[in-house]
């Protein structure tokens, strides 16, 4: 049970961070068309756009992944997974700013919707793994 909720986390998380880097992309676009820039640009920015920006989470309250990758079987069926594929990337410049702004809207729920699971997954793992330390404390006293 605590391998399977690990791949699930690591699944999570992974789709949780596509769809922040395709909101930072998406921003990044309407950003360019207000400013007349072109899709050169766009692309050129590309690193600076997903670099982050923030400190990392402190060491003692961060979690080490055990799992670096999803497994590829994963199969989303959520109804947003779409958001998430290159397909998305793609046809940006064809967008239209209203389609952009409906887009950013449905990344922030799938977003949102990642952060919530990966939380409640974290409550699971670490309630398991306070079992386990109680197991492996009682078997060796």
């Amino acid at each position: 049970m605590h391998e399977e909720c690990l791949e699930v986390e690591t699944e999570v998380s992974y789709v949780r961070r596509l769809a922040q880097a395709r909101i930072d992309i998406v921003s990044a676009e309407l950003d360019r068309r207000s400013t007349g820039r072109s899709v050169e640009d766009l692309v050129a920015m590309l690193p600076e756009i997903l670099a982050d920006e923030w400190p990392c989470t402190d060491p003692a309250h961060s979690r080490l992944p055990r799992h670096l990758a999803p497994s590829p079987e994963i199969a989303w069926r959520r109804g947003l997974e779409h958001l998430i594929t290159d397909a998305m990337l793609v046809n940006l410049p064809s967008l239209s700013d209203d389609q952009l702004h409906d887009t950013l809207e449905q990344l922030g729920t799938l977003e949102r919707e990642m952060s919530g699971q990966r939380r409640a997954l974290h409550a699971v793992i670490d309630g398991i793994e306070r079992d386990l330390a109680t197991r492996h404390r009682v078997d060796h006293v």
